[in-house]
């Protein structure tokens, strides 16, 4: 089952009054409670919603927060990717409330897709929250950048691939805020096969680039652009041990499934001196996911 507090406002994540963060809180089949946040950004020509929560009743909460804003101003929607917690609440901005939804191709392709249709399935069976979600991919797409206009704000679309192919990225020059969603996450990145490795490296050092001032992610509540670096120090981290391990090991198939422990970096070292987590187990399993990840990586290369 999947518990929830409900969609809710969050005042100062942003510092300007034309960023709206809203945060929906979950838990999974008895699990810590998560959070996930998604963002509308109001410029002077539109309303661009960044991410759709789980479902359709999600962003109906959030939609009649910034019903006012939305007077005189076209809305767009855009994804940051396909996964669940981002994108299943698409089928909002359909019918009466139809507007453009912009996603990286490869989110196009993964919304689209049987893997979707069965994950969808799935969650159904285990939680009313996913009972009105239709599946609804993407109406405008793109592969390398996407720049909405909006008169005051300029809102670059980035490829920011790594947690997913599809991945993208935010960023806002005029104010130098950077919506990196799930790429930078508090405390460590996630990483979900050995093809996003070094994509993930690149996203995180182009997000360094752009020196900002203000970084949103989708989880984790941080703001910091020191978060970006400590996300790139863990990855380089991980990888100098994994390398140092495959000098002297060939770790099988079973090996990988307690990855962390074979290069000797458990959690408690990834965390030690960082508040207490919430979600322990959840990013203790990334963790673990993630040495796997760069233990398969380094083996392919």
């Amino acid at each position: 089952m999947i518990g929830s507090d409900g969609v809710f406002l969050v005042p100062g994540m942003s510092e300007d009054e034309r960023v709206r963060v809203f945060r929906r809180a979950f838990s999974m089949q008895g699990s810590e409670v998560m959070e996930v946040d998604a963002y509308a950004l109001i410029t002077d020509r539109y309303l661009v919603v960044c991410d759709t929560f789980l479902c359709p009743e999600d962003m109906d909460v959030a939609m009649h927060a910034v019903e006012d804003e939305l007077r005189g101003r076209r809305l767009l929607v855009v994804n940051s990717h396909a996964d669940w917690d981002h994108a299943w609440g698409n089928s909002y901005f359909t019918g009466e409330h139809a507007a453009p939804i912009i996603a990286h191709t490869h989110g196009f392709t993964r919304l689209s897709s049987n893997e979707a249709r069965v994950e969808l399935k799935q969650f159904q069976e285990e939680s009313s929250t996913f009972r009105t979600v239709v599946l609804t991919p993407a109406t405008m797409t793109f592969e390398h950048t996407f720049t909405i206009h909006g008169g005051d704000l300029t809102i670059e679309l980035l490829p920011a691939p790594g947690h997913h192919s599809d991945h993208i990225a935010a960023w806002l020059p005029e104010i130098r805020l950077l919506l990196a969603f799930d790429a930078v996450e508090n405390p460590i990145p996630c990483l979900n096969e050995a093809a996003g490795v070094q994509p993930m490296f690149t996203t995180l050092e182009s997000f360094l680039a752009l020196h900002p001032q203000r970084v949103l992610c989708s989880h984790g509540k941080t703001t910091g652009i020191e978060m970006v670096e400590k996300n790139l120090v863990y990855l380089r981290e991980v990888e100098k041990r994994c390398r140092t391990f495959l000098k002297t090991h060939s770790p099988t198939e079973a090996d990988l499934e307690d990855a962390a422990a074979q290069i000797n970096y458990p959690f408690d070292e990834v965390i030690a001196g960082s508040d207490e987590l919430a979600d322990r187990q959840f990013y203790s399993d990334a963790h673990n996911t993630n040495v796997r990840c760069v233990l398969q990586w380094l083996l392919s290369i």
